[in-house]
């Protein structure tokens, strides 16, 4: 595996779009902590688990291809390092299932008016930040786009993630 494979190319490409549909989801839910908009928009969630379910698979393919590269073997520390994005990414998923059940359970709307929801948001935010930050090389790499952007990719995330606690700290608070 000499150069970028296509399939780490598309992985890329759906990273980025799962980025961009958790900005907007979580865009949209802080709105809703405060003005109640309409639930059609159901599809468009859909459309974020099946982005997610193809990054998985897309995930295994291209691990897969590191872990067998016969022409450059990976080292320790990239080993290491795909661990890390696996489990960041397993821990993400974790609390991404919670905020399923705590929003089925108390209804998206509701989502703020306990204590438990907006530990959820704040967490899962936490989580997708991290999993970013911990993949923002890999992520440059499969989009060709210069690893110099890699720290202000974190900071993005790290930003998004504490513009949403807070605005899930604020919906909860004007309850």
């Amino acid at each position: 595996m000499a150069g970028k494979s296509k399939t780490r190319a598309v992985n890329g490409a759906v990273s980025a779009c799962i980025a961009v549909f958790f900005v907007v989801h979580a865009s949209i839910g802080s709105v809703m902590g405060f003005v109640p908009l309409s639930t059609n928009f159901a599809w468009a969630v859909w459309l974020g688990v099946g982005l997610a379910a193809a990054h998985v698979v897309l995930c295994v393919a291209t691990s897969v291809q590191q872990l067998t590269d016969a022409v450059r073997p990976p080292s320790i520390h990239k080993k290491r390092h795909l661990a890390l994005k696996w489990a960041t990414g397993a821990a993400l998923f974790a609390v991404a299932a919670a905020h399923v059940v705590v929003a089925r359970t108390a209804g998206a709307h509701d989502m703020l008016a306990d204590i438990s929801g907006v530990a959820v948001i704040v967490a899962l935010a936490t989580a997708l930040a991290v999993h970013l930050c911990v993949g923002s090389k890999s992520l440059l790499k499969d989009l060709n786009i210069s690893r110099s952007y890699r720290t202000a990719v974190r900071a993005a995330a790290c930003a998004f993630a504490v513009v949403f606690a807070v605005a899930a700290l604020a919906g909860f608070a004007i309850r």
